[in-house]
């Protein structure tokens, strides 16, 4: 009898499991802030009943007000429109509403309020968790308003592998945020709102996008077919080999330029590049987005000033420059981040005048071209303090520039980490959050690239949820449990997979 009862309730965990996944659905978040009331009318008035997707609405709402923003938006819809209530579970064909004087994520499906407190960027607090559950499955709409609210969390949502939409700065009452995201280059789809809801309905019955994981739903045949063919186009066109890149990542690029482009198999899609040939290169940069921003993991950069700057300039011979490598710097803010806090940490040394050398490479060359104008959106202002921006940075057309005495630190190259020579003798590598995109093979290799590159007693920095994996006789860390390793004396013999092991710098 008891193993009846376990194994019937093995079935029903594996009937709940299958119905969750069954259940589940494509969400759209949708923020606006002044303005935005024209932007949801002219939207929700376009959507059909029936999409089968839920919307749900982030208003820029001050607190201790009543709303009547739910009662005025069912005038618009035919759909159920409702106001949050905390832990309210979200169904398809509805629209949901955030109260005044609150910030809301997804958890688990359902939506969660806090109160809103401080926080100017509640449309950035909403997709960003849209984007960490629903994956390929969330749709970001970022419509009028003023500053930058909703950049980074459009930009989020991109990472994950779903879609973004922006609204024209021109149908805008106040287009500030629509412009900060689509400078950002966070958007795919830049439209009135009308044009948003009919690209959404559309969106809404592509079957990658119901299924949430295109490719894998496909034979294993034709994704295996389609997958080397993709794979080999971009090899020959871009000299980049994807084919140890981790597999869920590889899915939710493909999947995402697959909704875009309006082709539902992945065969077809490796043929849709002879006719569309600018779709190669969307793809290539797809495949390379890396959420990024400055004094990422504020937590690790505290560790540096306080620990490990320390460390690495006791370890320094007299006059000997400070270098520093930043492989897969995506846009910059990685690498200027570091140039900044020490900076920062050398002048309160009285060390202000020792020489500093930050390389950053990436096998973009669109991003080693952006790192280097070092020019960013207003939108980093969530990221960078009052007071850096005034000594850190200029004005530069209605964005932020590097101050010139920052970028003359900073070399930036182009540079595949797995294929050509790395640096050598450097004091410290930032390799954060990219080795998560890669398989196991390729990390182990990568690891022994990066210890090849460090001088004697060099140190690596990982991001706060990396570690080094089984290359412990490589590196060993400096606190315990700690994500920054310092160098191991003993050198490894290892094939790097380059003609030679001479070193960029």
């Amino acid at each position: 009898m008891a193993s009846t009862s376990a194994k019937g309730k093995s079935i029903s965990n594996e009937q709940t499991s299958f119905e969750n996944k069954v259940t589940e659905f494509p969400i759209v978040g949708i923020g606006a802030s002044a303005g935005g009331l024209e932007a949801f009318k002219d939207l929700l008035e376009s959507l059909p009943l029936d999409t089968g997707l839920a919307f749900v609405i982030i208003q820029h709402l001050a607190a201790g007000q009543e709303s009547m923003l739910t009662d005025i938006l069912s005038r618009f819809t035919g759909m159920v429109v409702l106001q949050v209530e905390d832990g309210m579970h979200v169904k398809p064909n509805h629209v949901y509403v955030i109260p005044p004087g609150s910030t809301m994520t997804l958890v688990e499906g359902s939506l969660k309020l806090n109160p809103k407190g401080k926080s100017l960027r509640p449309i950035d607090a909403f997709l960003s968790s849209l984007a960490t559950e629903r994956k390929t499955q969330a749709i970001g709409v970022v419509l009028s308003g003023t500053g930058t609210d909703g950049t980074e969390g459009l930009k989020a949502v991109k990472d994950e592998g779903g879609i973004t939409f922006a609204q024209d700065p021109e149908s805008a009452q106040y287009a500030g945020m629509p412009q900060s995201a689509i400078s950002a280059e966070s958007v795919d789809f830049v439209l009135f709102p009308e044009k948003i809801a009919k690209e959404i309905s559309r969106i809404a019955k592509h079957p990658q996008l119901v299924r949430s994981e295109i490719v894998p739903q496909e034979p294993k045949t034709s994704i295996e077919t389609g997958l080397r063919r993709i794979f080999t186009l971009l090899k020959l066109s871009f000299n980049v080999d994807f084919s140890h890149y981790k597999e869920t990542v590889i899915n939710r690029r493909i999947t995402r330029r697959m909704v875009i482009s309006h082709v539902d198999n992945i065969i077809k899609y490796a043929e849709f590049f002879g006719t569309h040939p600018a779709e190669l290169q969307a793809l290539f940069n797809d495949m390379l987005i890396g959420v990024t921003s400055f004094f990422r993991e504020p937590d690790t950069f505290s560790i540096l000033n306080e620990k490990l700057f320390p460390k690495l300039l006791k370890n320094l011979a007299s006059k000997e420059p400070v270098r520093i490598w930043i492989p897969g710097c995506s846009t910059g803010e990685e690498a200027y981040s570091f140039a900044i806090a020490l900076q920062e940490f050398l002048e309160e040394s009285g060390a202000g005048d020792l020489q500093v050398q930050i390389f950053g490479t990436d096998v973009n060359e669109k991003n080693v071209d952006k790192s280097r104008q070092g020019i960013y959106p207003k939108s980093i202002e969530a990221d960078v303090s009052e007071g850096r921006l005034k000594r850190f940075f200029t004005s530069f057309n209605g964005s932020y520039q590097i101050a010139k005495f920052i970028r003359d630190k900073c070399i930036f190259a182009k540079q595949d980490l797995t294929a050509d020579p790395p640096f050598s003798n450097l004091s410290l590598i930032s390799c954060r959050n990219m080795l998560i995109y890669f398989d196991s093979q390729l990390q182990e290799r990568i690891m022994s690239i990066l210890h090849y590159a460090l001088r004697p007693n060099g140190f690596l920095v990982l991001g706060e949820s990396e570690s080094v994996g089984k290359s412990t006789t490589l590196f060993e860390p400096v606190f315990k449990k700690s994500f920054i390793y310092v160098k191991k004396t003993a050198e490894p013999r290892v094939n790097f997979g380059f003609a030679s092991t001479s070193s960029l710098f």
